[in-house]
């Protein structure tokens, strides 16, 4: 089953058109944005209603689930690579193999978890500061946290396959009408004044509707191909793929969790509250374009089981394009994302104005290297990935301890900056024979960049002092961020039409 055999029967097409692409790629975005995008909504309410300490304890309650996303021994991330080199073969048996596996191991986990729940709570609270008004249900989310993640990734594993056999659309109504529900939960938690037992009930709810919404969609595959497991020797491959996609994964968490957790151990409740509402914000915003490189890894998956001569081409072009777009973007996010971070999350939380500034810094760097990362998982090289992040973790765990003891919680934040430069020295590195050379961003593209964020910082800066209000100075700030992105696209919009002219 390796990917560089060549299929004997038909080969599929490659992937989609451009504009094809460009669909599924937001539709994914919808798909993958939606859990944490309500999250984010809700952060100013739940501060509000429930203040600093109970918001941070229901911040580590998603920090917790979100790294026991990870502890999936990497099932899930084999789903959408290996069922894209079973499309690429026309191979509907060897998915439905994967599929039985997945959802095996998954059961499995799903036991375990729930069992250990009692120690999982404890070894949390053994580690973090929570405040002891909130301590009681502090303990009971996160004696739920475990059996909440693993019921995310039975949905996840579904989604991963829709998403293989490029079907967005079922992707995206899979989960926006989890997050549906869970949004619809978590105002009537506030609303009753339950609290967070009742944002616990909200985050089941949410679960049960995701993995109900992903068996109805798969059906077809589940009672038609899902038969029998992988091989002895289909599950030897499977699993030398798999273990090296569970320390990506880990790595790819602790990019998002880290500043948390370590803000738990080693700042007071003031400071965790700020990093633990700046954080998630941030990471959500800045890497948010991340999602749209999915119809891109079914694209070099499908190629890579079809013609793996072609992937470092392929891997080029896509990089290119990737460029092309992440530079404006990070513009934007270093120049207005601070200040409307500050507007949004409210007076309740301190400092998170410069605080998000240093964030973002690292989360673009970040950024900018996922289209590689995306090339190296289709090419079935994860390891490449995993040493990245390893590099990343030590980094950030070191000198982001020594930061937050002498810095707090923006030394913290700087270590982030200083992990994710190591991070991509190491993929770039890593993966040079993977990737056909040049193609890089020009001169012109890097100072225009520039340009734009020193732009935009002046002008929310000044929107900020000048105008009153929250929420109005909040809505002049997307003003600024709109105008900014026109902006950007001006570039691009002259060339499409001077190469349409011709």
């Amino acid at each position: 089953m390796t990917a560089d055999q060549v299929p004997a029967g038909p080969a599929p097409a490659t992937g989609p058109e451009p504009a094809a692409r460009r669909t599924d790629g937001l539709l994914v975005a919808v798909a993958r944005m939606a859990p944490l995008g309500v999250q984010l909504l809700a952060t100013p309410f739940v501060l509000e209603r429930l203040g600093p300490g109970a918001y941070a304890a229901w911040a580590l309650m998603m920090t917790t689930i979100n790294l026991l996303l990870t502890a999936d021994l990497g099932v899930v991330g084999i789903m959408q690579r290996y069922h894209g080199v079973a499309r690429g073969r026309a191979d509907t048996a060897l998915g439905g193999r994967i599929t039985a596996s997945v959802l095996l191991v998954l059961g499995a986990l799903l036991v375990v978890v729930t069992v250990a729940g009692p120690w999982i709570s404890r070894g949390v609270l053994a580690v973090v500061t929570v405040p002891e008004a909130v301590r009681d249900d502090a303990a009971l989310l996160f004696r739920h946290a475990g059996t909440l993640a693993v019921l995310q990734l039975v949905a996840l594993a579904l989604s991963s396959y829709l998403a293989a056999r490029s079907r967005f659309v079922a992707m995206a109504v899979q989960s926006l009408a989890a997050r549906g529900v869970l949004a619809v939960g978590i105002v009537v938690a506030l609303a009753t004044g339950s609290g967070l037992p009742g944002l616990l009930l909200a985050s089941f709810a949410d679960a049960g509707v995701a993995v109900l919404a992903g068996l109805v969609l798969c059906r077809r595959h589940l009672l038609r191909e899902v038969r029998r497991p992988t091989s002895r020797a289909e599950t030897r491959e499977l699993w030398a793929y798999s273990w090296r996609n569970q320390l990506s994964a880990v790595g790819f968490v602790a990019q998002r969790e880290l500043d948390v957790v370590l803000a738990g151990i080693l700042l007071g409740t003031a400071a965790l509250a700020s990093v633990s509402a700046a954080a998630p914000l941030t990471a959500a915003a800045c890497l948010a374009p991340t999602v749209l490189l999915t119809p891109v890894f079914t694209s070099l998956s499908v190629r890579a089981g079809r013609d793996p001569g072609s992937l470092p081409d392929a891997g080029a072009e896509a990089e290119r394009g990737w460029l092309r777009l992440v530079l404006p973007f990070a513009a934007l996010a270093l120049g207005v994302l601070p200040f409307a971070a500050a507007e949004w999350l409210g007076p309740e939380v301190d400092g998170i104005a410069p605080l998000t500034a240093v964030l973002a810094a690292g989360f673009v760097l970040t950024l900018a290297g996922n289209a590689r990362a995306v090339v190296v998982r289709a090419a079935g090289r994860p390891g490449i990935e995993t040493r990245s992040y390893a590099v990343y973790t030590v980094v950030k765990v070191v000198a982001g301890v020594l930061l937050a003891l002498a810095g707090g919680m923006f030394g913290l934040a700087a270590a982030g900056v200083l992990a994710s430069s190591a991070a991509l020295v190491v993929l770039l590195r890593g993966s040079r024979g993977l990737v056909t050379p040049g193609g890089g961003p020009g001169r012109g593209a890097v100072l225009g960049a520039l340009a734009l964020a020193l732009g935009t910082a002046a002008v929310s800066w000044a929107v900020q002092h000048v105008v009153d209000g929250r929420w109005t100075t909040l809505a002049c700030l997307v003003v600024v961020g709109v105008a900014g992105g026109a902006v950007a696209a001006l570039p691009l919009l002259r060339s499409r039409a001077g190469s349409s002219d011709e």
